[in-house]
């Protein structure tokens, strides 16, 4: 495995709030549902049932998700709201703050029509990784393992991502040689939205 410089560590490293955001597929996608309703004042946006309708998810995924939120402090039951089939959802002063950055992020996945991978728990943070600019390996997995992240999840994310067009595999002649991965620029918004968050 390449070596890799503290310099190249520190630039690499990606906020805990971006992993947090990614660890719940919906999460990113839920939080730009209600800011929308927030802003549109829409009365059913933020109902549970109108956010199983708008996100396309299931009831039992969508509570998880909702629990996950609050439990981060980003969303919290509208208390106004007390029958459980109109169950209404709020933003907490923080989900108020990164909301709008999530519904930028979230936007621009459904214009690349990448939304599927960019579901998956590692994609945001890899990407997050990468706007810093080209990253081997060994650099990614150190700005990423505080976190949990395994050799093995990482060469998984490297793949689907690359599979997908959003990162690029350049083998470079260097001491040492190795690998170097970059975000295409395809996906450069993107990057540059989750950087934002």
């Amino acid at each position: 495995m390449p070596k890799t410089t503290p310099d190249l560590i520190r630039h690499a490293t990606c906020p805990a709030r971006v992993v947090d955001l990614a660890h719940r597929r919906w999460t990113i996608p839920l939080l730009a549902q209600i800011n929308q309703a927030r802003q549109s004042h829409d009365p059913t946006g933020a109902r549970l049932t109108g956010l199983i309708h708008r996100l396309g998810v299931g009831r039992e995924t969508l509570r998880q998700t909702l629990d996950f939120a609050t439990a981060h402090g980003w969303v919290v039951r509208n208390p106004g709201h007390g029958l459980p089939l109109r169950a209404e959802f709020v933003l907490t002063e923080s989900g108020t703050a990164l909301a709008p950055a999530c519904a930028r992020v979230w936007r621009t996945a459904v214009l690349l029509d990448v939304s599927e991978v960019f579901g998956r728990k590692w994609t945001p943070p890899v990407l997050r990784v990468l706007a810093a600019g080209p990253a081997r390996f060994g650099v990614l997995k150190a700005g990423l393992a505080p976190y949990g992240l395994t050799d093995r999840a990482l060469s998984r994310a490297l793949r689907d991502l690359q599979a997908a067009g959003l990162v690029s595999r350049q083998v470079v002649d260097e001491r040492p040689p190795g690998v170097r991965y970059a975000a295409t620029d395809r996906v450069r918004p993107l990057v540059q939205a989750i950087a934002r968050l």
